[in-house]
């Protein structure tokens, strides 16, 4: 009886655990196939909308409903694609295409939207199901019709009066909508529920009937199985199951011996895994250390900053007073000796300048200032400021320079920065060896490239260094002799160019920095508006009341100076508080105002004027030294006001001042 007993309940429970298996299986089977077809139908959809959308848009934009239409049509050919719309930006349709002969479905939209970013675009997802159902019957995938625009802005106006044209933008001119049925799917699913029911009563059966027989030789030797089971599970992996005979418990006798064989292994590799984890948890940790370190740096790119700001702001000040100055006497009558004294003035405050701009680039990213430059005149006059120090330090320099190396549009002193930083690199490296050395400069063309190579016969760079030279205050130098910033300065100013840093050491033993740059063209447009600018008439136009505000005096005096040139009528105000009570009293045609100031700023004084009178707040010119502040960028770009960036020189004011004019009046 006991045998009895046991056999059919081993028979039951195995009859039972295969059925509910089969049927898991089955089902989640059918549910992922399901899952992945109506997921490559979307993304079938998707693809077959975003296409349509980019073709459509010629036909959007001139309404071109025939074009639109052998386009519609084309798509219908696709299978499973019940019908192609298209409607421009305010929801007008423009095209409506279904199969011949087939009559509009009646769907409902179900509830859940979908959108998925696709390109430059987003995709939305709707599904339908047939009116009284709530089965997924349609998709419909809807993408928008993109078109180019371009659109002219102003530069940053501090020391070149240029405008660029503005990179194009997408502008969503319309959408292109595609239905795509489920009804293929469902008919696929259909016939794989029969075959999958076929297959798993077959499965069943067969199983059922294997089980039976089993059963009826396994009982008796169960005992004994069981007893070698119990020390196996005490922890006794040497233990071996032995049996006489060849028959099924003598298979599941060598089988448990193969899986008791199996536990061994996977002991051994759980042992082994333990230990490659704890490994793993060791690198995460390093990993995890060294992003603390980054963001430790980045609060102090953050700190340099706000301290690059206030430098530039107090900087600029005086220095707008020296350039202000030496050009205003430079345009008065004065013997040669003094103008080349004032001409020196002049250049070295030019020098001044750009020292600050170089502190400004340092502190955030901002578009160079372009021009069509040869690569090889920048070496040529990089390397003539470190000729002397060179020489001195018996650093032989050798020029391979390609004579028929083309220009391209760059940023002369930005580049010269770069070059500038890499000759210094390697002639300290050289320096600090005790010998002299050599420093070759190469420059060659590849395709569309220039390519230019400035390599030293110092010691070279540690491999375990090459990957971090551009990181931002990685040096190797002793404290007090670098920051760590010169290399990560010109990684970003080359990124800028959209030009290439790499460094390697070289066949000699030293560094070799390679810089490559893409060969550019003038860009037509910017000429044309190079050439308008230079048709702004200054001077010689009706006589303007304009208002200077500002709390330095020597920059007041210069506006005045230049403005009282063009014949207008200057008054001045060394605050805010002062400004506005002249504002109320007098009406001016123009108002120049610094933006930081004691007392009342000029962004204050700006909503002040705005609620007296709109229009005149349009016409306040700002001034500023410190455009690195994100404050005051803010500012500048909500109100769209012009601005003069402090150091400015004479034709920049008269160029912005007449200009505002001119808008005026229009």
């Amino acid at each position: 009886m006991f045998r009895i007993s046991l056999a059919l309940r081993f028979i039951v429970f195995i009859s039972l655990l295969i059925l509910a298996t089969s049927l898991s299986l089955s089902v989640f089977s059918l549910y992922r196939y399901a899952e992945v077809e109506e997921e490559q139908l979307r993304q079938r959809g998707i693809s077959l909308t975003r296409n349509m959308a980019h073709n459509a848009e010629l036909g959007v934009l001139t309404r071109n409903v025939d074009l639109l239409r052998e386009l519609g049509e084309g798509l219908l050919n696709e299978a499973d694609v019940l019908s192609v719309v298209v409607v421009d930006a305010d929801g007008n349709p423009l095209l409506e295409s279904r199969r011949p002969g087939q009559s509009p479905p009646r769907f409902t939209a179900l509830p859940g939207e979908v959108t998925r970013q696709v390109g430059a675009g987003e995709a939305r997802i709707t599904a339908f199901a047939a009116e009284g159902s709530a089965r997924k019957e349609a998709y419909e995938i809807s993408y928008p019709v993109f078109t180019r625009r371009g659109e002219r802005h102003n530069e940053e106006i501090g020391f070149l009066l240029e405008e660029e044209s503005a990179p194009n933008r997408l502008e969503t001119i319309g959408y292109a909508r595609v239905m795509s049925s489920l009804a293929g799917l469902h008919e696929s699913m259909a016939d794989l529920k029969w075959v999958f029911g076929m297959l798993t009563a077959l499965v069943i059966s067969v199983a059922i009937l294997l089980t039976v027989l089993l059963v009826r030789r396994m009982v008796g030797p169960l005992q004994a199985l069981a007893a070698a089971t119990r020390r196996i599970a005490g922890g006794n992996l040497d233990e071996v199951v032995r049996s006489g005979s060849n028959d099924e418990i003598g298979q599941l006798a060598s089988s448990f011996n193969q899986m008791t064989s199996e536990l061994k292994r996977s002991r051994r590799e759980l042992e082994m895994y333990s230990a490659s984890l704890e490994e793993e948890v060791r690198r995460r940790t390093r990993e995890l250390e060294e992003a603390q370190s980054q963001l430790v740096q980045a609060e102090k790119m953050s700190a340099v900053g706000l301290l690059v700001s206030g430098v530039a702001h107090e900087l600029n000040n005086p220095l707008a007073g020296v350039v202000g100055y030496s050009q205003l006497l430079l345009k008065s009558d004065c013997d040669e000796r003094v103008r080349r004294g004032l001409e020196k003035i002049n250049r070295e405050a030019e020098r001044c300048k750009k020292i600050v701009q170089n502190l400004q680039t340092f502190a955030r990213k901002h578009k160079p200032q372009k021009d069509y430059v040869g690569v090889n005149g920048i070496l040529e006059s990089t390397l003539e400021l470190r000729s002397y120090q060179l020489k001195v330090d018996n650093i032989v320099v050798q020029s391979d320079l390609d004579a028929d190396l083309p220009k391209t549009m760059a940023d002369f002193h930005q580049l010269q920065q770069v070059f500038l930083n890499l000759i210094i690199n390697g002639h300290q490296a050289m320096v600090a060896s005790g010998k002299g050395g050599r420093i070759t400069l190469r420059s060659r063309r590849r395709e569309d490239w220039i390519s230019v190579q400035i390599e030293d016969s110092g010691p070279g760079i540690p491999p375990e260094n090459l990957g971090r030279v551009f990181d931002p205050f990685f040096t190797t130098k002793e404290v007090g002799q670098g920051t760590g910033l010169g290399l990560s300065i010109c990684y970003g100013i080359i990124e800028e160019h959209k030009g290439r840093i790499s460094v390697r050491n070289g066949a000699g033993g030293g560094a070799l920095f390679t810089v490559e740059l893409p060969i550019c063209e003038p860009d037509p447009a910017s000429e044309e508006v190079t050439r308008a600018d230079e048709t702004v008439i200054v001077g010689g136009g009706p006589r303007k009341n304009i208002l200077v505000v500002d709390d330095e005096l020597a920059i007041i005096d210069i506006l005045y100076q230049v403005l009282k040139m063009d014949g207008h009528r200057v008054d001045t105000a060394l605050n805010g508080a002062i400004a506005l009570r002249k504002i109320q009293k007098e009406p001016y045609d123009v108002i120049i105002s610094d933006l930081k100031m004691p007392g009342m700023s000029g962004q204050e004084l700006y909503q002040k004027v705005r609620e007296l009178n709109l229009d005149l707040s349009r016409r306040i010119i700002f001034s500023t030294g410190d455009v690195v502040s994100a404050d005051t960028r803010s500012f500048l770009e909500q109100s769209g006001n012009s601005y003069l960036q402090k150091p400015f020189e004479i034709d920049t004011i008269r160029k912005i001042v007449q200009s505002v004019l001119v808008t005026t009046a229009a």
